[in-house]
């Protein structure tokens, strides 16, 4: 069957692994910094031949997740689609959506995972086909990568000194921006379709509100993004910003 129905199931736990759950309250103190503010690792790690691997979040998580997938495969569920997980491959889980992955029975996955927050990552997950939606990768960036992925750890191996955080949180920008800028094979139709029925939701949102006092706050929420994110990407998208275009629909 697809594999979910099994016997046992393991959060983590696999020969050779290696991961690192940063303290939280650790995390609350070096966020401060803004050297590490824009973007921070908060779980990391490498799991190979990850047998029996299985995770459900109903509520989803608190951050977003990478996977990158470098050997076997695996399936992954966000918001009842599902999508399957194969070695080349990297797919982000944007934070709070439900969802559920394991790792394919016969053939399970070998992955480099990492949690993320911070007020930049938005603009990471912007890159991205789809939420859950598999992307390739070039062989050569998946190398890079995973060094990047290793230096992470082996800093946060040292313990979680501000300099070791500092360090983790820049390879972590290093890794996303190497996986979602200089990736050649992310499927940038599927993004642009995607960012186009998020233009189409907050227009009629605005329609239906022409009639009220919105805030920039409010467009933002209703869109799910941060204010300076939202106005950004909407500037983008139009070529003028949230606010006066919503005056000019109050005129009309």
């Amino acid at each position: 069957g697809n594999g979910v129905m099994r016997q046992k199931r393991l959060r983590e736990g696999f020969s050779g692994q290696h991961m690192d759950v940063i303290p939280r309250p650790v995390l609350a103190d070096a966020r401060r910094h803004p050297l590490v503010r824009p973007l921070y690792p908060t779980d990391i790690g490498w799991f190979p031949r990850a047998r029996y691997h299985y995770r459900d979040r109903p509520a989803g998580a608190d951050e977003d997740h990478l996977m990158m997938c470098v050997g076997g495969t695996g399936f992954v569920e966000v918001d009842g689609a599902r999508n399957q997980l194969g070695s080349g491959q990297l797919l982000i889980i944007p934070r709070r959506a439900r969802h559920t992955y394991w790792a394919d029975e016969d053939e399970p996955w070998s992955i480099y995972w990492m949690h993320f927050r911070g007020d930049e990552s938005e603009y990471y997950l912007d890159r991205i086909p789809g939420p859950g939606v598999p992307a390739g990768i070039e062989a050569a960036t998946i190398e890079e990568a995973a060094r990047l992925f290793r230096d992470c750890l082996g800093a946060l191996e040292n313990g979680y000194a501000l300099s070791n955080l500092i360090y983790a949180s820049q390879s972590a920008r290093h890794i996303l921006s190497l996986l979602l800028f200089r990736n050649r094979l992310l499927p940038v139709h599927e993004r642009d379709a995607s960012r186009q029925r998020q233009l189409q939701a907050i227009m009629e949102f605005m329609h239906e509100h022409v009639t009220a006092r919105v805030t920039l706050q409010d467009l933002a929420g209703a869109a799910g993004h941060s204010v300076s994110y939202f106005s950004e990407w909407f500037r983008g998208q139009t070529g003028q910003s949230p606010m006066a275009c919503f005056v000019q629909l109050k005129i009309r």
